[in-house]
C-alpha cells in the first residue's frame, strides 16, 4: 500500500495547476494593463463584478494629478463613498479618504490601464482577487 502511494504522488503533484489550488493565477497573470496615457480628465465611470459583488468607480473630477471619485460596492458587503479624494501617480491610483464610508471591510489597490481604458482593482480583503472594471457611459445620476 505504501509503495502505491509513493508511485502516485509524483503524478498528483504534476497535475494541472488548478488541482493544486493556484489556478486563479492564470487569470491574474493574463490581465492586460498597458499604455503610457493617463486617466481622462473628463468625468468617466467604470464597473465590474466578481463573485456576488459589483463595484463601480465614478471619476467625478480629475486635474491630471488629483481628483474626486464616487465608490460603490453592491453585494454581501455593500458600501458607498461619495467624493473620496484620490491621487494618480504613474496610473497607480491612491484613494485617500474612503475609510469613513463603509469601505473599511475592503483592502485594495487600483491601477488605470490606458490602452484598455479599464481599471484593475487588486482586492486583498475580504477576498484575494484581481478584477477588471470596464469603462462605461455614466448614467444621468452619476457624475
Amino acid at each position: 500500500m505504501v509503495c502505491w502511494f509513493f508511485f502516485v504522488l509524483p503524478f498528483l503533484a504534476s497535475g494541472s495547476p488548478s488541482l493544486r489550488g493556484d489556478g486563479g493565477s492564470v487569470y491574474v497573470d493574463s490581465v492586460q494593463c498597458t499604455g503610457s496615457g493617463t486617466l481622462p480628465t473628463q468625468p468617466v465611470c467604470f464597473s465590474g463584478s466578481v463573485l456576488l459583488e459589483t463595484f463601480d468607480i465614478e471619476v467625478v473630477s480629475y486635474d491630471g494629478t488629483t481628483g474626486k471619485v464616487n465608490l460603490k460596492a453592491d453585494g454581501s458587503l455593500s458600501a458607498q463613498c461619495d467624493g473620496a479624494e484620490f491621487e494618480n501617480q504613474d496610473n497607480a491610483i491612491t484613494i485617500e479618504n474612503d475609510q469613513g464610508c463603509g469601505l473599511s471591510n475592503y483592502d485594495y489597490t487600483v491601477r488605470y490601464c490606458p490602452d484598455q481604458d479599464t481599471l484593475i482593482v487588486n482586492l486583498v480583503k475580504p477576498y484575494n482577487v484581481r478584477m477588471v472594471l470596464n469603462s462605461k457611459p455614466c448614467s444621468a445620476g452619476e457624475v
